[in-house]
């Protein structure tokens, strides 16, 4: 392939960019401890303190034994799946307040009371695409909340901090 056809083609892919993203919490009827942190903050108020996501990596726990002179492999049990998301935070630390409270609730709380789902949504790259769900990710829980560190040694910086979430039944659409 000629150079030039080469940088043809690369302007006629349609690219996929990784900063046209949205996601949503959606808390059970159950989940009321997650709703009490996070009612007053709407979708699109948290999607402006979402810095970036990380999405679970699909990985598992392989057999692999040398038996008769070869290789055996075969792929068995989907490890737990693990995403993060990395926010921004704003009135006094409230986002991170709301997080770890609600973190810490959920050790005293069942399964079913705390879990919820979060879905990622990828929004229009161009004009005559629509904003689509691409992962949902169901039965999830809180896995950890980030540490804050303060510093004297930058000025007028927005506090960052990241939750780790573990979820069982992602879906990718």
């Amino acid at each position: 392939m000629k150079l030039s056809d080469g940088i043809t083609q690369a302007y006629k892919n349609k690219w996929s960019f990784n900063n046209t993203f949205t996601v949503e919490f959606h808390f059970n009827e159950i989940t009321t401890i997650l709703q009490e942190y996070f009612g007053e903050y709407n979708t699109e108020l948290l999607n402006l303190n979402i810095l970036n996501v990380q999405t679970p990596e699909f990985s598992n726990t392989p057999i692999e034994a040398w038996v008769g002179d070869r290789w055996r492999i075969h792929n068995t049990r989907d490890n737990v799946y693990r995403f993060s998301i990395t926010f921004r935070d704003m009135d006094q630390m409230a986002l991170y307040k709301a997080w770890t409270s609600a973190y810490l609730e959920t050790k005293w709380q069942y399964f079913d009371n705390i879990a919820f789902t979060v879905i990622l949504f990828k929004d229009a790259d161009w004009h005559y695409e629509r904003k689509i769900p691409f992962l949902i990710l169901n039965n999830t829980i809180i896995d950890s909340v980030s540490q804050l560190t303060f510093n004297n040694e930058t000025q007028n910086q927005i506090a960052e901090f990241t939750v780790n979430f573990k979820c069982i039944a992602p879906q990718i659409l």
